[in-house]
C-alpha cells in the first residue's frame, strides 16, 4: 500500500473561491481546517483544542500497489460543515484500499469560511484535482465514485445538481444525507475583513445557537441560483446527472445520536418536534403511522431528515442511472455508526454504545465490515454492491445478519407522500 498525507489540491483566500493546485505537493502535514475541538464526534490527529490554519486545502491518497488504472473514492467527511477533517483514523482508508481501491479523503473550508458555497466549491475542485492528479497514483479518472457521509452526503448530493456533475464522478455513495438538507435559503452573509480566526469561529458558535439539531445544517448546501440552480430532487427527475450511478442509506435511529449533546432528544415529545415538521402535513396523521414507536417523534425526525429523502432521491434517479437503497441496523445503529464498518477501522469515535456493541460479538462485527467493503468496492469498481436496484423499494439491510427487504415500514414512508422534500426550508433559530 502507498499512503501519501497531506498533498494541497487547492489554495483560497478568505470568502473567495478556491483555486486549484497543478501539482501533487505531498507535505505529510495532517491538518485539521478552522474549527474548535469537538471531543464528542469527532476523532482528531492530535491533542489541540483548537484550529486556525485556514491553509487546509488538502487531501491523502491511499494507492493499491496493483498495475493498470483502478477505480477511485473520494470521501467528504461530515461534522455539520462545523468539525471534522479527512485526517480523522477513522477515515484512514487502507482497508477500503485493499479491496483494489485508490481511497482519497480531502479536508474543505468549514463554518463562515466555507459559507457562500465555498466548501462546495472547494469539493468540486478536489474532485478536478483527481481527475487531473489521480493516474500518477494508479486511479482511474474515469471511474470515480465520490462519497459522502453526513453534511459530506448533503454536499455531493448538490453537486448532483450543479452543471454537468458527471465530469466530476460516475458514480455516488451518500450515507445519511440527502438533497432534502440542501438550503432553500442561504446562511446570513457576514464580512470577515479584518476579523482574526477565532473571532470568526466564536462568531459562528454565537450563530448557532445551542440547538444541535438546528447546529448539524446551520451551514449547509444552498440553492444559490448559480452553483446549484435548483433543488435537488428536482435536477434529479429532470436527469441533471444522467449516467451516475447511486447508493444512498441510511440508519436506523439516526437522530439518536444527538441525545450525546442534549440527553432530552432522547423525550422529544410531538408539540417539539412540531417546529421542525412541514407546515404542508398533518403532524396528528403521519404520527398514526407511528404508534408503537418507542419515541414516535424521534422516529419521525429520523425518516423525515434522513430516510424518505433517501427514497426520494433513489426512485428520481433510477430512470437515469442505476439506483441502490440500503439501512443500517447494526448494534445502536445511530447516525455515523456505519462509518466505522465501511473503513474497516472499527473506531467508534461519537457512536454512542457502539464500542460495547462491538465487544459483544467482535468477530460478526468483523465480518459485517468485510461485507460492506465488499459491496461498497464492487458498486465503485462497475456500479453493481451486489444486491438489486431499488425497484419495489428493494432494501438492503445491514446487520450481522445482512439480509434484503421489500418496502421496509412502507406505511411510514407513506406518511409523508404529501410533502416534496424539495430543499429545506426551516429557518434555523
Amino acid at each position: 500500500m502507498n499512503v501519501h498525507r497531506g498533498i494541497q489540491y487547492a489554495t483560497a483566500a478568505r470568502q473567495q473561491p478556491p483555486r486549484l493546485v497543478d501539482d501533487a505537493r505531498e507535505t505529510g502535514e495532517l491538518k485539521v481546517c478552522p474549527q474548535f475541538r469537538d471531543n464528542l464526534s469527532e476523532e482528531y490527529p492530535d491533542g489541540n483544542q483548537v484550529y486556525l490554519d485556514e491553509d487546509c486545502l488538502q487531501l491523502n491518497v491511499w494507492a493499491p500497489r496493483t498495475g493498470g488504472k483502478n477505480p477511485v473514492t473520494v470521501f467528504f467527511h461530515g461534522g455539520a460543515s462545523r468539525f471534522g477533517t479527512a485526517n480523522e483514523p477513522r477515515y484512514d482508508g487502507t482497508e477500503l484500499a485493499r479491496g483494489g481501491t485508490v481511497v482519497v479523503t480531502a479536508n474543505y473550508r468549514l463554518g463562515l469560511l466555507g459559507a457562500g458555497n465555498n466548501f462546495l466549491r472547494d469539493q468540486i475542485t478536489a474532485l478536478e484535482w483527481v481527475q487531473k492528479r489521480i493516474g500518477s497514483f494508479g486511479g482511474d479518472p474515469r471511474n470515480v465514485t465520490a462519497m459522502g457521509e453526513s453534511e459530506g452526503a448533503f454536499s455531493l448530493s448538490a453537486i448532483l445538481a450543479t452543471d454537468n456533475p458527471q465530469r466530476l464522478m460516475r458514480r455516488v455513495i451518500l450515507q445519511s444525507g440527502s438533497g432534502y438538507l440542501t438550503h432553500a435559503s442561504p446562511t446570513p452573509s457576514v464580512d470577515l475583513t479584518g476579523m482574526s480566526t477565532l473571532e470568526i469561529l466564536r462568531l459562528q458558535e454565537k450563530m448557532v445557537g445551542e440547538n444541535p439539531l438546528t447546529g448539524a445544517v446551520y451551514f449547509g448546501p444552498y440553492i444559490d441560483g448559480e452553483l446549484v440552480k435548483r433543488p435537488v430532487v428536482d435536477a434529479l427527475r429532470a436527469g441533471n446527472a444522467r449516467g451516475v450511478d447511486l447508493l444512498i442509506g441510511t440508519n436506523r435511529d439516526e437522530m439518536r445520536y444527538f441525545a450525546q449533546f442534549d440527553p432530552d432528544i432522547l423525550n422529544l415529545t410531538l408539540e417539539q418536534y412540531r417546529a421542525f415538521f412541514p407546515r404542508e402535513l398533518d403532524l396528528g396523521t403521519v404520527a398514526r403511522a407511528y404508534r408503537g414507536e418507542p419515541n414516535a417523534a424521534l422516529a419521525m425526525l429520523t425518516d423525515q431528515t434522513m430516510r424518505v429523502p433517501a427514497t426520494r432521491m433513489a426512485e428520481a434517479q433510477r430512470r437515469w442511472g442505476k439506483a441502490y437503497v440500503y439501512q443500517f441496523d447494526w448494534g445502536p445503529a445511530v447516525h455515523t455508526a456505519e462509518l466505522p464498518f465501511v473503513f474497516g477501522t472499527m473506531r467508534f469515535t461519537g457512536v454512542p454504545g457502539g464500542q460495547q456493541a462491538h465487544d459483544a460479538d467482535p468477530r460478526a462485527a468483523k465480518a459485517l465490515s468485510e461485507q460492506m467493503r465488499r459491496a461498497w468496492t464492487s458498486f465503485g469498481r462497475d456500479g453493481n454492491p451486489g444486491w438489486p436496484q431499488y425497484w419495489l423499494r428493494i432494501t438492503k439491510i445491514w446487520d450481522t445478519g445482512a439480509r434484503l427487504a421489500i418496502a421496509p415500514k412502507d406505511a411510514q414512508r407513506a406518511a409523508w407522500d404529501g410533502y416534496d422534500f424539495a430543499a429545506l426550508r426551516i429557518a434555523p433559530s
